[in-house]
């Protein structure tokens, strides 16, 4: 019931939005967010340090399965839980969804490999110019779509590389 209700809710939010797009170049991004699965904390965390380094101002949330029985004590980034979508009012998620529509964003990463609807409704409530993803929804909600071969086995490491290649890619094409 609770999958459902928030379904309905991200498809409202996507049909409401009146977001100005944006293709940024990797130089002029200012501000990042990224989301993320713990089971791929190094790779995605790896990313993320990447983007510092360029002195990106870099937030992100990470979603924990409960079959992932790790404590993930390195990791720094609020992390999202099923528990979250229990509550018929999602509170906790709306909560972090209005933390963020506070703040000026050019780009989310969506690192999401499958439906994850509790970042979903994160990447489709925060009012990005730019939003990149690798999975296909039903709904637009990313401006870019990276896709692989259907029977390649994809990892973050690897998302992360294409993220930058593309962005490079928007900077000499601009």
């Amino acid at each position: 019931m609770c999958k459902f209700l928030l379904r309905r809710k991200i498809k409202q939010i996507v049909e409401r939005s009146d977001r100005k797009k944006a293709y940024y170049s990797l130089r002029e991004i200012k501000s990042v967010l990224v989301l993320f699965d713990t089971k791929d904390f190094e790779d995605a965390d790896r990313f993320i340090q990447q983007l510092k380094r360029m002195r990106k101002s870099t937030k992100a949330f990470a979603f924990k399965d409960k079959k992932d029985t790790n404590t993930y004590s390195k990791i720094s980034y609020p992390i999202v839980t099923e528990k979250d979508m229990k509550s018929l009012s999602h509170e906790s998620l709306i909560q972090m969804a209005n933390s963020l529509s506070n703040e000026s964003i050019d780009l989310i990463v969506d690192f999401t490999l499958k439906e994850n609807l509790l970042l979903l409704f994160l990447l489709v409530s925060v009012n990005a110019s730019l939003k990149i993803g690798f999975y296909r929804h039903a709904l637009p909600v990313h401006d870019l779509v990276i896709l692989f071969a259907p029977d390649r086995v994809l990892n973050v490491r690897e998302l992360g590389e294409q993220v930058f290649h593309y962005l490079t890619v928007i900077a000499s094409a601009g």
